[in-house]
């Protein structure tokens, strides 16, 4: 007569060849070896197609806003002294450009706006006029476009970024002499691409 136990261990299973322990282990480290390979590949492949695909549109966008008066645009200068409006510039194009000096792309459009300043000095048919995006960066823009040469006139005025409905900088408007806004261009901005809206606008 057997006890209980020795029918638990002769009525067992034998466990299968390569089914022990060690073998079950160096399964399971293959197993895992392999889903992180195949998630390495996986993200590979991602980034690679990330890499080739093209960058974000920037340029001219659409707005509720476009055909439409312009919201007024009034403030202190962020240099101290002057208050400059949008009102003051009718009869010119007025390129509103809202920025900051910690947007990257803010600082990389400058080298445009400049040229666009330059190329319309002589005429003085069109001039920029700068918003402050965040209150707290208002020393540090006059600042950094007092350190690029910029003499366009920059100011702080909250309401603005609420009027034009503002979701992220480098982002600018364009005036027409009447007061109408006739485009709105997101991310940098190039002194061909307002230009080519004034030349299409104008017949010219």
């Amino acid at each position: 007569m057997t006890t209980d136990g020795a029918l638990g261990a002769e009525g067992s299973d034998p466990p299968a060849a390569g089914t022990g322990p060690e073998e079950g282990t160096g399964g399971r480290s293959r197993a895992v070896l392999y889903s992180t390979l195949a998630v390495a590949v996986v993200l590979a492949v991602l980034i690679a197609v990330l890499a080739a695909s093209k960058p974000a549109s920037h340029g001219a966008a659409s707005s509720p806003l476009v055909g439409n008066p312009a919201p007024p645009v009034a403030g202190p200068s962020l240099s101290g002294g002057a208050t400059y409006s949008l009102s003051q510039f009718r009869g010119r194009w007025v390129l509103v450009n809202f920025s900051a000096s910690w947007c990257e792309p803010c600082r990389q459009e400058t080298p445009q706006l400049l040229r666009f300043e330059n190329e319309h000095a002589a005429t003085g048919n069109a001039v920029i006029l700068a918003v402050s995006f965040d209150p707290q960066d208002k020393a540090n823009l006059a600042a950094f476009l007092r350190s690029s040469h910029a003499t366009w006139p920059a100011i702080n005025d909250p309401g603005a970024e609420v009027a034009y409905g503002i979701q992220g900088i480098p982002e600018s408007y364009l005036v027409d002499p009447q007061g109408t806004v006739v485009a709105k261009f997101t991310g940098g901005v190039t002194a061909a691409q307002v230009d080519g809206v004034i030349k299409q606008a104008t017949g010219a």
